[in-house]
């Protein structure tokens, strides 16, 4: 992707954002709203599936969408 008023260009990831911890009052693992690509949660171990994300011990509702990653100019 290309923004043509900032001349930079951008290589799209699937990515999800964390909305809130699913079934708990807490957030133990400090995810609610951050960002992770797909890659990162495979990194930490998490389980993807549908909506959701299974991080350890803990539920996390999320909506899947694409983080830039900046390309060299």
């Amino acid at each position: 992707m290309t923004l043509t008023e900032l001349n930079r260009s951008f290589a799209m990831k699937p990515a999800v954002h964390f909305l809130r911890s699913a079934g708990r009052d807490d957030d133990p693992y400090d995810l609610v709203g951050r960002v992770k690509s797909k890659e990162a949660l495979e990194a930490m171990g998490a389980d993807c599936y549908e909506k959701s994300v299974i991080y350890k011990d803990a539920a996390y509702d999320v909506i899947e969408g694409f983080i830039g990653e900046p390309l060299p100019p």
